[in-house]
């Protein structure tokens, strides 16, 4: 793995779209400044899963026309000034619109960046992809904790989210401007119809799916899972959170010797096994202390599913811009309707029964990888 400035560029990205959209650490606090349902809360994560879904679905001709290098540029201006919009909004409207800037712009990143990543260091991919989605572990593990810290020290988290990000703008810039940005191919764009009739496809592109929704939807609600249903105090809730993103960082970072010793399948299979017994502590206790011991191996188990099903998924097929939009389709179904289901359900049933559709995933995607039939 070649640690040159577009690969660091790359990985301050990520912690970009990590940062910008850790809608699960700010909402609690932004809730008691801005009167919003469960719902309409979800909403604001969900809106990065929708434009997935639309770009994945209807934006072929666009990616495929336009330079890795432009969507790379455009990614950028949209989660810089979506996040900026967001974490100055005082209404609903402002947010809203702010992570609707941000969802564009963090859909435009993962689907440009896996092609990129394949193109650039192709001998190497599978480690890269894992590697660089440390990034966004690491940054998701600091934003609940400058949120803690705002909220003992008493000054607003709008601070503690807004600095860093500049910070990560200016690093940004510093390390891809310069940077030659592979080129996309000059074939005619291939049709999503043509990667999911690749042998075993579909079963690879569900099991992202679950892993998607799972990850997604606890990163969200983990925050007011913990003030809501273990009784965590505001100041102490986000922070309380930082356990899941260190065991996500720590797993994906041990991948690749992971890779030298056991199948990629066998690992999933552990890790969704892993998970599902995760998720009784972390959801039923016993106390606080039991939620956050639950909550930290939660991430450490689940870490490895999202890199695992994308190589498996770029297995199948050399189309790296096709599959770049399919694996970008199945993010968007599972951070669309992760954080939304949590919502809506908890509006309805209370969020303690709402949380039962995590272990639900976990267990069709365990079925389904049990089911499948390595290539």
């Amino acid at each position: 793995m070649r640690w040159d400035r577009l690969t660091l560029g790359l990985g301050f990205g990520f912690a970009m779209l990590s940062w910008s959209m850790g809608f699960g650490a700010i909402l609690p606090e932004l809730r008691d400044e801005v009167m919003m349902s469960s719902s309409v809360a979800a909403i604001h994560g969900s809106l990065f899963g929708i434009f997935l879904l639309g770009f994945a679905m209807f934006g072929s001709r666009f990616f495929h026309s336009r330079s890795n290098r432009l969507v790379l540029t455009l990614s950028f201006a949209g989660m810089v000034p979506g996040a900026v919009l967001f974490g100055l909004g005082r209404t609903v409207t402002m947010t809203l619109l702010g992570a609707g800037l941000t969802g564009a712009g963090a859909a435009m990143f993962v689907i440009v960046v896996p092609a990129i990543i394949y193109a650039h260091q192709a001998d190497d991919s599978t480690r890269v992809v894992a590697i660089l989605n440390t990034f966004p572990m690491l940054s998701a593990t600091l934003l609940p904790l400058a949120i803690g810290v705002a909220g003992v020290a008493h000054f607003s988290w709008r601070f503690s989210y807004l600095v860093p990000l500049i910070a990560l703008a200016i690093a940004i810039t510093v390390c891809t401007g310069r940077s030659a940005v592979p080129k996309v191919r000059a074939t005619e764009p291939a049709g999503l119809n043509h990667i999911f009739g690749q042998s075993d496809m579909k079963r690879r592109w569900l099991i992202l799916v679950c892993g998607v929704l799972v990850e997604i939807g606890t990163g969200v609600w983990a925050a007011s899972i913990m003030r809501e249903q273990a009784g965590a105090s505001k100041g102490t809730a986000a922070s309380l959170t930082v356990g899941f993103f260190i065991g996500m960082a720590i797993g994906r970072l041990s991948l690749s010797n992971l890779l030298r010793r056991f199948a990629p399948q066998r690992i999933l299979g552990l890790c969704f096994a892993g998970a599902l017994v995760a998720t009784v502590p972390f959801l039923l206790g016993p106390g606080l202390v039991g939620r956050v011991i639950g909550l930290s191996l939660l991430g450490l188990m689940i870490s490895t599913i999202y890199p695992l099903s994308i190589a498996r998924m770029f297995e199948l097929d050399h189309d790296t811009a096709a599959l770049g939009r399919a694996a970008a389709l199945a993010s968007g179904v599972g951070v669309t309707f992760g954080p939304l289901m949590l919502g809506g359900l908890s509006d309805l049933v209370g969020l303690g029964w709402a949380t039962t559709v995590l272990p639900m995933f976990l267990m069709l995607g365990l079925l389904t990888l049990r089911w499948h039939r390595p290539a």
